[in-house]
């Protein structure tokens, strides 16, 4: 290769370039990178910071997330809670509604039954005094005379028995 036959020419054009180089890299290392090495070394510390900062509020998102599914089943444990009580209440109020009704209905029942009662005691009496002055008259008529007080109350309590016991018999 005839380039390198002229060793002579390169050797002084190497040893320039050599120097040249060392005094380039000497003049960059004391010049120029040290403000692109703490440039890099800004910029490094910024992105951790930012890869840290992002973590951190990774983290505090999934905490907040947890605090609000804690406080989302909380609220849905006290809605069911209100809504149980609500439903315990209307059961409530609806037994006692219905325990007013019945007892409403039960002394109707026994109030009806008082004045049954009532008004048969007085039908009762009502036919005894028809029935003791039909008899009496029934019976002077018979016996064409009129009747002493004792033999008058004697027949008269017979007479109504026997008519009681027959509308005992028939109701």
């Amino acid at each position: 290769m005839p380039q390198f036959e002229q060793v002579s020419v390169f050797s002084s054009l190497i040893f320039w370039s050599v120097i040249s180089f060392v005094a380039l890299l000497f003049l960059l290392k004391k010049f120029a990178f040290p403000p692109i090495l703490e440039i890099l070394e800004v910029r490094e510390k910024k992105i951790r910071d930012d890869i840290e900062g992002a973590a951190n509020i990774k983290q505090e998102a999934e905490k907040l997330k947890v605090e609000f599914d804690l406080q989302l089943k909380t609220a849905h444990e006290k809605a069911n809670d209100i809504v149980q009580l609500a439903h315990d209440a209307s059961k409530k109020e609806t037994e006692k509604a219905l325990q007013d009704t019945q007892g409403k209905v039960r002394q109707m029942i026994k109030e009806a039954e008082h004045e049954i009662q009532v008004s048969r005691n007085k039908l009762l009496s009502e036919i005894r005094g028809y029935t003791a002055a039909l008899t009496i008259a029934s019976t002077e008529r018979i016996l064409k005379k009129t009747l002493d007080e004792k033999e008058h109350t004697r027949i008269v309590d017979e007479t109504i028995e026997e008519v009681i016991r027959e509308l005992e018999k028939k109701a």
